[in-house]
C-alpha cells in the first residue's frame, strides 16, 4: 500500500483546517457511504491488522478529563475508554461503514 492511509482517507487535514470536518464533508469529499470503496475498506483493515496503527487527538479538555480519571479510578485505561467512545460515534455516524469493516475482520 502507497502512502499513508489516514492521509488518503481523509486528504491534507492542514488544508481544511478552517473548515469544519462535518459529516456531510467526510461523505462527499472522501468516504462516499452509499457506495462504500470495497478495496480501501480491505487496505484499511489490512492496515490495522498488519501495522500498530495509533490514533492521536488532542483536546485539551479531554486530556484533563482524562488524566483526572486515571488518577482517581483505579486500573482506569485512557485508551479502553477513548476507543469505546470512538467507535460509538463512528457506528452512531456511519453505520453502514463500521458494520462492514466488523464484518471483514472476522473473516
Amino acid at each position: 500500500m502507497t502512502g499513508d492511509l489516514m492521509e488518503r482517507v481523509f486528504g491534507d487535514i492542514k488544508a481544511k483546517s478552517d473548515k469544519t470536518l462535518s459529516k456531510q464533508m467526510l461523505s462527499d469529499e472522501t468516504l462516499s457511504l452509499n457506495e462504500l470503496n470495497i478495496k480501501l475498506i480491505d487496505e484499511a483493515i489490512e492496515a490495522a491488522k498488519n501495522k500498530r496503527r495509533m490514533i492521536g487527538v488532542w483536546s485539551p479538555t479531554i486530556a484533563a478529563a482524562m488524566y483526572y480519571l486515571k488518577g482517581t479510578i483505579p486500573r482506569f485505561s485512557i485508551s479502553d475508554v477513548a476507543s469505546h467512545w470512538i467507535e460509538e460515534g463512528l457506528e452512531r455516524e456511519y453505520p453502514e461503514l463500521m458494520q462492514k469493516i466488523k464484518e471483514d475482520m472476522k473473516r
